[in-house]
């Protein structure tokens, strides 16, 4: 019998084939170059695949849907990324908006720099402090533009702008996916992700979710960094029936 690690990767390898095969019968042939394999973990002992005969080239870094997925696991060059484009557009808008009103600059901050700084971030939620700084200094800048504001510390300036750091909002975004992924909201199976705790509780709710013991880096992951503050809301919260309440209910955490 072939070791565990051997058998994936000859099920990876047939699985690559059968796809091949599938792809010829139906004229719909793979661009071998544009594709590639990528090597996680110390311990990966790197073994070749083939599609069509061809070896698949080995990569470090991958882009999927505009999220940059390095070997590491670390979201570092995506959070350079997010950063430097968040930078452009506030710095377009520095340039030629005249208006430095709250309203006119809030709306701009949410509708044309923020999504920059939160689209698809539960893939890639930055922890390490040279990764979340950089982000944080954009809203940073972005409040300072405010009329008035200048002066005052960043806190305050959240404050009278109605807004929280993106730490706290991106605790905020784990918080509203585990939510539409445990309703059945989001179309993706939640056993794969979460796990329900079997555990009689006397406290909390009764939806608690089960924190599985990994590694340091697998710790990051949205399916275990989020266990802990879905753990923490009260049961009210979590038996809400719509997105929308759910929402309302994470006051706390702004907007």
């Amino acid at each position: 019998m072939l070791p565990s690690v051997y058998h994936d990767v000859f099920i990876m390898r047939e699985d690559l084939r059968r796809l091949y095969e599938w792809a010829k019968d139906w004229h719909m042939l793979f661009k071998v170059d544009k594709c590639s394999v990528m090597h996680m973990g110390k311990g990966n002992k790197k073994f070749q695949y083939n599609i069509g005969g061809v070896t698949l080239r080995a990569s470090e870094e991958e882009r999927d849907l505009g999220v940059i997925m390095h070997c590491s696991a670390k979201p570092s060059r995506q959070c350079v990324e997010a950063a430097k484009r968040a930078n452009r557009v506030l710095g377009m808008i520095k340039r030629t908006i005249v208006s430095r009103e709250q309203d006119v600059v809030l709306r701009l901050y949410k509708s044309l720099v923020r999504p920059h700084l939160v689209c698809c971030v539960q893939a890639w939620s930055p922890y390490l402090r040279q990764d979340i700084d950089p982000l944080e200094q954009i809203q940073r800048r972005a409040t300072k533009m405010r009329r008035g504001l200048g002066k005052l510390t960043y806190e305050e300036r959240l404050m009278r702008c109605g807004l929280t750091n993106l730490e706290k909002r991106r605790t905020r975004g784990d918080l509203i996916e585990a939510y539409e992924i445990m309703t059945g909201k989001e179309a993706i199976s939640a056993h794969k992700f979460l796990e329900v705790s079997m555990e009689n509780r006397t406290r909390g709710h009764g939806y608690k979710l089960y924190k599985k013991r990994t590694g340091i880096r697998r710790n990051r992951f949205f399916s275990a960094r989020v266990v802990n503050p879905w753990n923490d809301l009260d049961e009210k919260t979590v038996t809400v029936d719509t997105v929308d309440k759910f929402k309302r209910q994470l006051s706390e955490f702004g907007d």
